[in-house]
């Protein structure tokens, strides 16, 4: 037929022309509900999801969508005859000659029904080409689109299903073009399960099953022969009184796999395909890590109120009973490989991260997309297997302690690069090939609900991964437009976790005291400074929870909430509506608060409310972005801050940063020469008025006459690496009665430092330097961090 009308023929058949082909086909569509439309098809690529049709009487053309229409009915018989050209039906593995005619019988989700009979069919992803016999011996060709399908019947099999998965109808064509005798209602009715609506009616069906004896159904799947069953029968009664599997595998009529196979048969119980059935996030969580690996199963989903769960072996009944327990819900076993569930157990689960196992499902992936689809449309964001690389991706940087994701994307063929930053510092993940570009950051932002089609702006969002896997975490997302049209995206690790007790932040014993003094007054103003990622909200919710005691209202406004703790009235800050910083510290202050704690210093309104807060009688902590605590105050003061509110309120600010902690397990250390801790002197009192000498000999008096410099070596627990976790470099300006005089003053921040260094502060160098020779680091790790 023409090029503008796609219509197959079945596959061994030909079509006889009767007449010269016209370019307008007449036709009949019925449309889902309940309109008819006669007239004529003037262009149907199936794939496209929409016909092109010409209304009996209309003035102009209309498209109409695949998924309004019921059925298309070509009204122009054709007579289809045995195809002459045998070298294309042995090309195509088909037989040469066109079996009887198939009883048919189809149900559409609008509650009609069509049944006849049909010379062939042609199924495909977009639907099902039936060839209808009239009266005259000729055919009438109709097209049933996929998703108008409701029940359909082949012979004896009735397959039940409300849509069938994507591409299924395809690969089951396939699938039967090796195996010409089967129908294809026979070929369905054996495939695994692959979505929620099958798996449905397949446990519907598994109820309404009769029951029927183990022999039988080995018979019926032609598996013994009745001799054979009558001697096991036999033997059983007389002698062994064994289960009548256990007498067949002695015999060695069927082996164990055929017996498992039976019985899932005899009782109808489903096999699924993990790889392929969109597995419920929400049910994932309804089992720990431990159990789900330990047992080899995988919760599915609900249906009718029971707990599917996939499982090698769904007569199991221990595990079925430990998963009941644990659930404390009805069970519903259904069966998978364990090579499907120990997949799907690393793509959904905690685990160990193993570079191999991304690396199966990058391969997997790679394997699945055409050999020549160059192209990125042709990978799609909701392809089974790209989803699950990226809940790997995202599992695999949670379990392992990472802060950030970047995706790059580069120009040319130079591919896709996802890299993890931890501990400070990024490192590579995984590659892929160029074309995966498109459709994997198109996946994360379909997960954070940000517009698909926009490349050439900037978007914000956030992902609750919960929503998608097992995992506790959401991520906050940033897409950033690069060069050649592409875009980079970054994924910030927000965990929800607790507070960290104070004791864990590495404050030195003077630094933690005073810290604990500041907290004893009951109003004014702390503030928390450093670089983004150096951990500024961690030491907040650490100080707010010491003072989170039944007695306090405290109240915080953040954006992102990154930690929670009981107690604290925490609000999310959304800038779109108006729900800002300055606006959200107004409602605290007529909230009844004690303590409130504001994100971020990043405006003059903020700051102001901030201060007249702290004025009125309550405590109030907040961030700067700064890079030490002199600095902090120049800054305040130098965006218009009255001098004389902020130097009555300010309390004292705590400038800080994360440095890479040496590895303990595998760390070195030996005896520092002379002239190393000559030199380490010199640096600790640069720019100070601090004295060298002093220094080394107050070092020697808390660590020991003999100082020793630690160094990172690399062992398995670091990845050879040599550094694991980070610790806190931290700075104390507590402001005293000479401070206030100098910010009043609006003196520099060098001369701000000096008078801090003789009121007893420690800078962050000089933290970092201490710290070096407690073991904790190396001085490499304190230069990279502080200056």
């Amino acid at each position: 037929m023409h090029g503008n009308i796609q219509w197959p023929t079945p596959l061994y058949c030909e079509a006889v022309a009767a007449g010269e082909v016209d370019q307008h086909e007449p036709a009949i569509l019925h449309l889902l509900n309940g309109q008819k439309l006669e007239g004529h098809l003037t262009r149907f690529p199936p794939f496209h999801g929409v016909v092109e049709f010409a209304p009996k009487n209309g003035r102009a053309n209309i498209n109409v969508q695949l998924t309004d229409i019921e059925q298309l009915r070509l009204n122009r018989p054709l007579v289809l005859r045995p195809r002459t050209d045998t070298n294309e039906i042995d090309k195509r593995g088909q037989v040469a000659q066109p079996p009887e005619k198939q009883s048919f019988r189809v149900g559409f989700v609008n509650g009609n029904v069509l049944a006849a009979e049909t010379v062939g069919f042609d199924l495909q992803e977009s639907g099902l080409f039936l060839f209808v016999v009239n009266s005259h011996d000729a055919v009438i060709r109709t097209f049933i689109p996929r998703g108008s399908i409701k029940k359909q019947q082949s012979g004896e099999t009735l397959i039940e299903q409300e849509i069938l998965a994507d591409g299924e109808i395809g690969k089951d064509l396939e699938a039967q073009k090796a195996l010409p005798a089967q129908k294809i209602g026979e070929f369905l009715a054996e495939q695994t399960v692959t979505s929620y609506e099958q798996l449905h009616a397949a446990l519907a069906r598994s109820c309404a099953m009769p029951v029927i004896r183990l022999g039988q159904a080995l018979i019926e799947l032609n598996m013994v022969t009745r001799e054979q069953l009558e001697v096991a029968l036999e033997l059983q009664r007389t002698t062994c009184k064994k289960p009548l599997g256990s007498v067949l595998l002695d015999l060695g009529h069927v082996s164990r796999d055929q017996l498992d196979y039976a019985r899932f048969r005899k009782l109808g119980i489903p096999s699924v395909d993990l790889a392929s059935f969109p597995i419920d996030p929400s049910v994932l969580r309804v089992l720990p890590d431990e159990l789900v690996r330990n047992l080899h199963v995988i919760p599915m989903c609900y249906d009718d109120g029971s707990l599917v769960v996939a499982m090698p072996n769904p007569l199991d009944a221990e595990s079925i009973e430990r998963v009941r327990f644990f659930t404390r819900t009805k069970v519903t076993p259904v069966r998978a490989t364990i090579e499907g569930i120990d997949q799907a157990t690393r793509a959904y689960y905690a685990w160990p991260s193993d570079e191999h196992e991304v690396q199966e499902i990058a391969e997997q992936l790679r394997a699945e997309t055409p050999v020549d689809a160059a192209s990125e449309e042709a990978i799609n964001e909701t392809d089974n297997t790209l989803v699950r690389l990226v809940n790997k991706m995202i599992l695999d940087a949670h379990s392992a302690g990472a802060s950030d994701i970047h995706i790059e994307c580069n120009p040319g063929k130079t591919g896709l690069v996802i890299r993890y930053r931890k501990d400070g510092v990024l490192s590579e993940y995984l590659q892929l090939p160029s074309n995966f570009r498109s459709a994997t950051i198109s996946r994360l932002k379909i997960m954070a609900n940000l517009d698909i089609s926009e490349h050439r702006r900037s978007q914000d969002g956030r992902i609750n991964f919960q929503h998608f896997g097992p995992a506790k975490v959401e991520l906050r997302v940033v897409t950033v437009p690069t060069q050649d049209g592409l875009e980079d995206m970054v994924l910030r690790l927000l965990t929800m976790s607790e507070p960290m007790p104070m004791s864990k932040l590495g404050l030195r014993e003077p630094v933690h005291h005073a810290v604990k003094k500041l907290l004893e007054i009951p109003h004014g103003l702390i503030l928390v400074a450093g670089p983004t990622g150096s951990g500024k909200t961690t030491t907040l919710h650490s100080l707010l929870s010491d003072l989170n005691v039944p007695g306090s209202k405290i109240w915080t406004a953040e954006n992102p909430v990154e930690i929670t703790q009981p107690g604290v009235r925490q609000v999310q800050i959304n800038s779109k509506i108006g729900w800002d910083f300055a606006t959200v510290m107004r409602t605290f202050l007529r909230a009844d608060p004690n303590i409130i704690m504001v994100g971020e210093m990043r405006d003059l309104e903020t700051a102001r409310v901030a201060v007249e807060a702290s004025l009125t009688g309550h405590l109030v902590f907040s961030t700067l972005h700064t890079n030490s605590a002199p600095e902090t105050l120049v800054r305040l003061l130098g965006i218009g801050i009255d001098p004389f509110s902020f130097t009555d309120s300010l309390l004292g600010v705590l400038a800080q940063r994360l440095a890479r902690m040496l590895c303990p397990k595998c760390r070195t250390k030996r005896v520092a020469a002379d002239g190393e801790i000559s030199a380490l002197a010199e640096e600790y009192c640069y720019d100070t008025e601090v004295k060298p000498a002093d220094v080394i000999a107050e070092w020697q008096r808390r660590f020991g006459r003999s100082l020793m410099i630690y160094e990172a070596k690399g062992c398995d627990e670091c990845r050879k690496i040599g550094y694991r976790g980070r610790m806190g470099l931290h700075e104390l300006l507590v402001v005293t009665p000479g401070m206030r005089q100098l910010m009043m003053r609006r003196a520099d921040a060098g001369k701000l430092r000096a008078a801090a260094i003789r009121d007893g502060m420690r800078t962050l160098k000089q933290d970092g330097i201490e710290k070096c020779l407690a073991g904790y680091t190396d001085i490499h790790q304190v230069r990279a961090v502080a200056i």
